[in-house]
C-alpha cells in the first residue's frame, strides 16, 4: 500500500514541476519550451488552465490545429471559461476566419463583458467581418511581421491586432484624445466636433461612441445622445457604461417601464454597482413603488456611503440627479437614520419640509427616527415642525 501511496506522489510531484517549469517558460514567452513542459504533465493533471497556456503556447509557435486541440480540451473541463472562448476567439482571427471569431468573442463576453481586452477583440472582430476585404488585404501585408495577427498577449488572454488602416486609426484616436481633453474641461461642443470627426473614421469604438452620447446628454440634446449610446450599444451589447446610459435618457422623459428595464440589464453585469442602484432607486421611486427603491438605495449606500455626494460627475456611467419630491426626501431620510448616518437623515428631513412634506406625524412617530431624538437638529426641526403646524392652523 505504501508502494502505491509513494507513486501517486511521485506522480504529484513531477506534475507539479512540469506545470511549474512550463509556466515559466510561458512567463519568458519561450512559448515552444513552455508547449513541450505542458505535454509532459499527464493528461488527468491538467486543468483547463494548463489547457489554456498549452493552447496559447501553440498559437503564439504557430502550430494552430495543436493549439485548437487544447483549446477545446480546456473547454471540455469548462466550458464558460471566458479566458478560453477568448482565446478560440483569437485563433479563429489568425485564421482569417472573421465572421467565427466576432460569434466566440461575443459568448466569451457574456462571461466577462466588462473586460477591456474582450472589447478590443470584439471591435476587432466587426470590422473584420463587415470589411473582409479590406482586412485581409491588410492582413496580408502583415504576414511577414505578424502572420498570426497577434497583437499582445496579456496574462492567459490574447489579444488580435485591428486590421482598419493604421493612418484612419492614429487619426481617430487623435481626435478622441483631443475630444477627451475637450470633455474634461467642460468644453461640450469643441468635445462633440473631436469625437465625431473620431467615430467618422471609426465606428466600431463603442467607447468612443459612448463619449458622444455623454457629451451630447451633458448638452441636454436627449435625441441625438440617444442616437450615439444606441450605435455603442449596436457595436457592444455588453457595455454596462451605455446600458445605464440609456437607462438615464428613459427616465429624463419618464418612459420608467424603459428606464428600469436598461438599469436590471446593467446590473445583470456588475449586480455590485452603487451608482445604478442609486439610478434604479430613482426610477423606482417616481414609479411610487416604495419598498423597491429603499432596497435598492439601502444597497447602494452600503456599498458606497457617498454615493449620493457624486451626482454632479458624469464620467461615462451617468448618475442621474434625482427630481425634488418631499416623500423621497422623507424616505432617504428613514435610509440614513437606520444606517445611523444621523446628519444627512436630520438634512434630509430639513430637505423633505422644504419641499412640501406636510405629513409631520409620520416624522414623529418613525421608528428610525427615534435615535435622533436627542441631536440638536432633530430638536430644531421638531421646533420647525410646531412653527408649521401652527402656521397652517391659522390658514385654516
Amino acid at each position: 500500500m505504501w508502494r502505491v501511496l509513494v507513486c501517486i506522489l511521485l506522480f504529484t510531484a513531477n506534475a507539479f514541476a512540469q506545470a511549474a517549469a512550463g509556466n515559466e517558460k510561458f512567463d519568458q514567452k519561450q512559448y515552444a519550451d513552455a508547449a513541450n513542459a505542458y505535454e509532459k504533465i499527464p493528461a488527468a493533471q491538467r486543468d483547463a488552465g494548463i489547457y489554456n497556456r498549452l493552447g496559447i503556447s501553440y498559437h503564439l509557435s504557430n502550430q494552430l490545429k495543436a493549439a485548437e486541440n487544447a483549446y477545446r480540451a480546456a473547454l471540455r473541463l469548462q466550458q464558460d471559461n471566458a479566458n478560453v472562448l477568448n482565446n478560440v476567439a483569437t485563433l479563429y482571427y489568425s485564421q482569417r476566419k472573421f465572421s467565427d471569431a466576432e460569434r466566440q468573442v461575443r459568448r466569451a463576453m457574456e462571461k466577462n463583458p466588462e473586460n477591456g481586452i474582450l472589447r478590443i477583440n470584439l471591435r476587432a472582430a466587426r470590422y473584420a467581418r463587415e470589411n473582409t476585404k479590406s482586412a485581409r488585404d491588410a492582413a496580408n501585408s502583415l504576414l511577414k511581421d505578424n502572420p498570426l495577427l497577434i497583437e499582445k498577449r496579456e496574462g492567459d488572454l490574447l489579444q488580435v491586432q485591428i486590421l482598419m488602416p493604421a493612418k484612419d486609426l492614429e487619426e481617430a484616436n487623435l481626435h478622441e484624445k483631443r475630444g477627451d481633453s475637450y470633455f474634461a474641461r467642460k468644453l461640450y461642443e469643441d468635445a462633440i466636433i473631436e469625437y465625431r470627426k473620431s467615430v467618422a473614421l471609426d465606428r466600431y469604438n463603442a467607447s468612443t461612441l459612448n463619449r458622444l452620447g455623454l457629451v451630447y446628454h451633458q448638452s441636454q440634446k436627449l435625441n441625438e445622445a440617444e442616437r450615439y449610446y444606441r450605435e455603442a450599444l449596436k457595436q457592444n451589447p455588453y457595455f454596462l457604461e451605455v446600458l445605464n446610459n440609456i437607462g438615464t435618457v428613459e427616465y429624463a422623459r419618464q418612459r420608467y417601464d424603459n428606464a428600469l428595464d436598461q438599469y436590471e440589464k446593467a446590473l445583470k453585469i456588475r449586480p455590485e454597482s452603487p451608482t445604478i442602484l442609486l439610478n434604479m432607486g430613482a426610477c423606482l421611486f417616481d414609479m411610487k413603488r416604495y419598498d423597491e427603491a429603499i432596497k435598492a438605495t439601502q444597497h447602494a449606500l452600503e456599498i458606497d456611503p457617498k454615493v449620493l455626494d457624486k451626482i454632479s460627475g458624469f464620467g461615462t456611467l451617468i448618475q442621474t440627479s434625482r427630481r425634488s419630491d418631499p416623500t423621497v426626501s422623507f424616505y432617504y431620510a428613514k435610509i440614513y437614520a437606520a444606517q445611523g448616518d444621523k446628519e444627512r437623515s436630520i438634512s434630509y428631513l430639513n430637505r423633505a419640509l422644504d419641499e412640501g412634506f406636510k405629513e409631520f406625524d409620520k416624522i414623529k412617530t418613525e421608528p428610525a427616527f427615534a435615535a435622533l431624538a436627542a441631536e440638536e437638529g432633530y430638536v430644531k426641526l421638531m421646533d420647525r415642525i410646531a412653527a408649521l403646524t401652527a402656521s397652517n392652523a391659522q390658514d385654516k
